[in-house]
């Protein structure tokens, strides 16, 4: 089952540019899928309600064959792909609005899994049941798979960062959108021009007091960001390219 949202993009929401930040479309997609979740009666209420537990974004991919600039109309469509194995699955189609009418500028695809609010375990199974079939409309967005990333060996540049009140969310460690934010205040050198591809994985949350170092590698047609924790440990990988 397919849902539709709208958003103006504000002034909050651009760089100098006048274009959407990344992050911000970020947040307008996660929006939509909260959105959607809830619509569809398996939202974080629902979740918190009925198990303790509630959804965690663990991969985004979205391509943007432009970038919409301030003022302008975004409409995003969404829809459950399906679930397999721990994740469900969740595609986007993103279009441009005007007097013209409308028209697809970027797609992307999300993989999301339940964690448990005491135990902080992730798992998917444990939680579902017939209202997770019921929502799946399966259309399929077919993106290039790109290599996982890990820890970067050489990276050009490494920026430090404590998280801090205003990173976090209502399950009380570092918000999806605050990790592309910190990677992009490290390097920010292709996030203007379109066509673009972002990629990020989440592996590890980080809470309030932690130290953590971003690390870039640059090159002309991609960067490369890993987020370490004050453990040494991979947090979240990402990476900028052309397409």
């Amino acid at each position: 089952m397919k849902t539709i949202y709208n958003f103006t993009v504000q002034h909050s929401d651009v760089d100098a540019s006048r274009h959407i930040r990344l992050s911000d479309l970020e947040r307008y997609l996660l929006e939509s899928a909260g959105d959607s979740a809830t619509s569809l009666g398996i939202g974080t209420q629902y979740l918190l309600d009925n198990y303790n537990a509630t959804w965690v974004l663990t991969r985004f991919t979205v391509m943007m064959d432009e970038l919409p600039m301030w003022g302008e109309q975004v409409e995003i469509e969404t829809w459950v792909e399906g679930n397999v194995h721990m994740f469900s699955l969740r595609n986007f189609r993103i279009h441009l609005l005007s007097e013209a009418g409308k028209r697809v500028i970027g797609q992307a695809t999300s993989a999301w899994t339940i964690i448990n609010m005491e135990s902080r375990q992730v798992d998917l199974a444990a939680y579902a049941d017939k209202k997770w079939e019921s929502v799946i409309d399966g259309e399929r967005i077919s993106l290039p798979r790109v290599a996982r990333l890990g820890k970067l060996e050489e990276p050009s540049s490494v920026m430090p960062h404590t998280i801090h009140y205003t990173d976090l969310d209502y399950n009380n460690h570092c918000n999806s959108c605050k990790y592309l934010q910190f990677m992009l205040n490290a390097c920010d050198s292709l996030t203007t021009i379109a066509p673009i591809r972002l990629d990020i994985n989440y592996v590890k949350e980080v809470v309030k007091g932690e130290h953590i170092m971003v690390q870039v590698s640059e090159s002309d047609q991609q960067i490369k960001y890993c987020l370490l924790t004050q453990n040494d440990e991979v947090s979240c990988t990402a990476m900028l390219s052309r397409y």
